[in-house]
């Protein structure tokens, strides 16, 4: 079978991983509003409705591709399929966001939580990053498109340099490393639970501290501290977005990541291969990679329950800490860019061989 893949993305560019996933299907690149620009400022619904249908007809020549793989789900691509697409044409989407969350909380509105369960039924496949998502989308009622479990991983040259960091294991640093700049994205990311948690652990130990890396709103910073005594404010320090990663990686002893949603976050299997124990939310996909070593650290979304997890390490000896580290980076070496460009081929294969006539 001759495959011809076009990958539509947003705007802004796809996440570097998911561009690379596409590349590795020898995908031709377009942006999802290329004709009628509609993917970014705040559009009236109206208008977003024209522009999805004037991109879906003026998209140039569609029948010379066998399949479309699409960044998230969008409208276009379906409005596409309908009226200019012949049934041996397959529409993928990929899943490696917020959505399938989103949706089991029903954080959108009645109507866009059935537009989107609707559209997304409309696609022939769900590629979806880590395990989580994949069970999120038959539990919301994506039923019609066939479903596989995808990966991210980290490129090997990065994780050969996580792998060399050393530590002494001796703070009680955590560390989090994720961009806003605020909005949805705090709720998304779980920040404000993070520092809610970490200031009631802050309260039974002082020798805690909290390096959080990226780019977060002065304002949103104040907000998230408001709770915070002014020992634990001077005890969290947020960095900014910094090319020296590694400096404040090989300080710290946790990486603190319990997020609301977030699919599979690379950033984890990072500080995994730099030889940080991780705490995790039992809704952040990479759970499934940090509870094959320890389920320990994998928590609910309970601010008292992050809270004794965080004091439950600050008692572990450093012996115990440099164990369970070292299990940590074993296992995490599994997950390198290579061996997701594979399993990522191999999925696609998979879908072509099921739905072949």
């Amino acid at each position: 079978m001759s495959v011809k893949v076009s990958y539509l993305h947003g705007r802004f560019g796809p996440h570097v991983m998911h561009g690379r996933l596409a590349k590795s299907l020898g995908a031709e690149f377009e942006m999802i509003d290329k004709y009628k620009k509609w993917n970014e400022g705040s559009p009236s619904k109206l208008f977003l409705i024209y522009a999805w249908i004037y991109n879906a007809f003026a998209f140039k020549n569609p029948k010379k591709y066998t399949h479309f793989l699409v960044s998230g789900p969008h409208f276009s691509p379906i409005i596409m399929k309908i009226f200019r697409l012949n049934r041996k044409q397959k529409l993928i989407v990929h899943l490696g966001d917020e959505t399938m969350y989103f949706l089991h909380i029903k954080w959108y509105g009645t109507i866009m939580q059935k537009a989107l369960i609707g559209l997304l039924n409309q696609y022939d496949a769900l590629f979806c990053e880590g395990n989580m998502a994949a069970e999120l989308a038959r539990s919301n009622g994506v039923v019609k498109p066939k479903i596989y479990t995808t990966y991210l991983g980290v490129p090997i040259e990065r994780q050969n340099q996580l792998l060399k960091l050393e530590h002494n294991y001796e703070s009680n640093n955590l560390i989090f490393i994720s961009s806003g700049p605020g909005g949805w994205r705090t709720y998304y990311k779980g920040l404000d639970l993070m520092i809610n948690a970490y200031s009631k652990a802050f309260q039974l130990n002082e020798t805690l501290s909290f390096t959080i890396v990226g780019d977060w709103d002065e304002d949103l910073q104040i907000e998230l501290m408001k709770n915070c005594n002014e020992n634990c404010k001077m005890s969290i320090d947020f960095v900014g977005y910094t090319k020296e990663i590694d400096k404040y990686l090989s300080k710290a002893s946790f990486y603190f990541h319990t997020a609301r949603g977030d699919a599979f976050p690379t950033v984890v299997l990072e500080g995994m291969s730099a030889g940080l124990i991780p705490l995790v939310s039992e809704w952040t996909g990479s759970k499934e990679v940090v509870g094959a070593v320890d389920k320990a650290c994998v928590v609910s979304l309970n601010e008292d329950e992050i809270c004794n997890k965080l004091i439950s390490f600050t008692k572990m000896s450093i012996n115990k800490r440099a164990e369970l580290a070292a299990k940590m980076r074993e296992e995490s070496k599994k997950y390198t860019e290579s061996f997701a460009l594979q399993h990522y081929k191999e999925a696609f294969d998979k879908f072509n061989k099921e739905t072949e006539c």
